[in-house]
């Protein structure tokens, strides 16, 4: 049984499917709607206030043919033909019909040049759009290569990268730049917890780790079965066995966990380090263990032999809420977070 989904049933035919965002709030992503035979009739679409945004309707075998899309007070504002790629606009008791470029050309005739600005996230419509003052955002963590750069800058003025890895594998350009996620706020009111996401059972030091941080819960997670090393830490009090985990499992992990510890040999997995850094950990490894020495601030990398010294910066981290903020800011700084105020500058036309 897959716990993030709910089903929807007329007597005993099932017709409906419910994808939650989250499972424990019970707040719905998408619903998909079914005929008597189980074929997807249609998709709705939610936003996480509970707002119908979107619904696709599909055909018999299972493309999706037109998208609708709504405000948030429901009311039907767009329907998007797919295979004719035409657009049809319901306004003021008004209805028009568009292709893509004057879709978008209608947009830019209702801004105000000298107060909106044009951010685009998809490279198609920057073609369309070939305007002056536009900026693009790459959401994407596929590393772009120096000609795709070069793409999108004939036809933005910059283009700010999302996430830390692809902007640090790019050559300095003083129209990319970074703009980074807003990195949340742990809750530490109830303790700290640590994260290890692992292939393997070699999990550098982790018994001594175990051992001398007794008020710290390690919470390890695999996608396969665990070895003996790793089993055998059952029985500690502190230490939290997931092998297999489900994606719904590693998502609460990465909301409820408040360190990283990079400290597996073999490969990464599931983006691990990133999707952590990302849900505000603080990071920690060892040099001959981290995966992505470029995110975890040089203070709390340590060599495998200064086991000692990674147990004594936890211990402080855990026990003083003055130490655990000092370690998030340095990291933040570390990688060069954005703050509201530079999201305010971008895309307020303040300068940077």
């Amino acid at each position: 049984m897959d716990y993030n989904e709910g089903t929807i049933w007329d007597k005993d035919i099932k017709r409906g499917v419910i994808h939650y965002l989250s499972r424990k709030l019970r707040t719905v992503k998408m619903v998909e709607w079914l005929d008597v035979n189980g074929r997807v009739l249609s998709k709705d679409y939610y936003q996480i206030n509970g707002w119908k945004y979107k619904q696709d309707i599909l055909d018999q075998e299972g493309k999706t043919i037109f998208i609708q899309y709504y405000s948030p007070e429901g009311v039907l504002l767009m329907i998007e033909d797919t295979e004719n790629h035409l657009f049809t606009i319901f306004e003021n008791d008004v209805t028009q019909i568009f292709n893509e470029e004057q879709l978008w050309q209608n947009c830019l005739s209702r801004m105000n040049a000298d107060r909106d600005v044009v951010v685009i996230g998809d490279q198609s419509i920057a073609q369309y759009l070939q305007k002056e003052n536009t900026i693009a955002c790459y959401l994407g963590q596929e590393i772009l290569s120096e000609k795709e750069i070069q793409d999108w800058l004939m036809y933005v003025d910059y283009l700010y990268i999302y996430h830390y890895s692809v902007f640090h594998s790019l050559s300095d350009n003083d129209k990319v730049r970074h703009l980074s996620p807003l990195y949340p706020p742990k809750n530490i009111r109830n303790g700290h917890r640590a994260l290890i996401v692992t292939h393997t059972q070699e999990v550098e030091k982790i018994e001594a780790l175990v051992e001398n941080l007794p008020m710290l819960d390690f919470h390890i997670a695999a996608i396969t079965a665990m070895g003996g090393r790793l089993t055998d830490l059952w029985e500690k009090e502190n230490v939290f066995l997931y092998p297999g985990i489900l994606e719904h499992q590693f998502q609460s992990l990465l909301e409820t966990c408040t360190l990283y510890l990079d400290i597996n040999h073999d490969i990464e997995i599931l983006n691990a380090v990133e999707e952590a850094l990302e849900k505000g950990m603080l990071l920690l490894g060892f040099e001959e263990t981290c995966h992505r020495r470029e995110f975890i601030y040089f203070d709390y990398l340590y060599e495998n032999s200064d086991v000692s010294h990674m147990i004594e910066d936890i211990k402080k981290i855990i026990f003083s809420e003055e130490e655990y903020d000092l370690a998030i800011q340095r990291q933040l700084q570390f990688i060069h977070a954005s703050s509201k105020d530079y999201y305010r500058k971008v895309f307020q036309r303040e300068g940077i």
